[in-house]
């Protein structure tokens, strides 16, 4: 479900249950703001906590599942390869077996596609923003492709962009510490 369905559709749902049906949460907009000095946020207030919850959910619900599907599916390639089969043949507890030797070796993939998963909420949290009538980049933007706004644009462009370059950048660090052939290489070439 959290693949199949468009995220705006699981926002106009979210609404739909806990704003129209048990009336937990708000439905749009940011909530009560607290200004320090030229920053205001809604973060650190109640009532913004609440307006955050919804939007927050839906940008979740498609990157969790796509993360599950991922690390079972890799979890299930790393569990058939052989120095799992002789870690068993060997009485290692399933718990090191599983956490020790098999998820690390999965979280390479994981660690990758989450990076990029990432950037595209930043980048693409446009839909989100306007279903749930936050007034945040997406409605910046989308009000610039409306006015023709050319440079607007283009800065929204390059933020996306840099924001992409520093999570790959991220992304490349910890494979240092998540992949022990890595750290095995930069060993022997000092």
């Amino acid at each position: 479900v959290g693949i199949s369905l468009p995220t705006f559709f699981i926002g106009i749902l979210l609404i739909l249950v806990f704003s129209v049906w048990l009336g937990w949460l708000p439905s749009y907009g940011r909530g009560e703001t607290v200004a320090f000095g030229w920053w205001t946020t809604g973060l650190l207030t109640g009532d913004g906590l609440k307006h955050i919850i919804l939007p927050a959910v839906t940008l979740a619900i498609f990157q969790i599942a796509l993360v599950m599907r991922l690390v079972r599916s890799e979890m299930l390639e790393v569990m058939r390869t052989d120095y799992i089969r002789f870690a068993r043949a060997r009485g290692v507890p399933k718990r090191k077996i599983f956490f020790r030797h098999a998820l690390k070796n999965t979280l390479l993939p994981v660690i990758t596609i989450t990076g990029l998963q990432i950037g595209g909420i930043i980048a693409f949290s446009i839909v989100t923003e306007t279903v749930f009538q936050w007034p945040g980049m997406g409605l910046l933007f989308i009000q610039a492709v409306q006015f023709a706004d050319i440079p607007v644009m283009a800065a929204y462009l390059c933020l996306i962009s840099l924001i992409f370059v520093v999570i790959n950048l991220i992304v490349d660090l910890l494979y240092l510490a998540v992949d022990p052939r890595l750290k095995s290489d930069a060993a022997s070439k000092e």
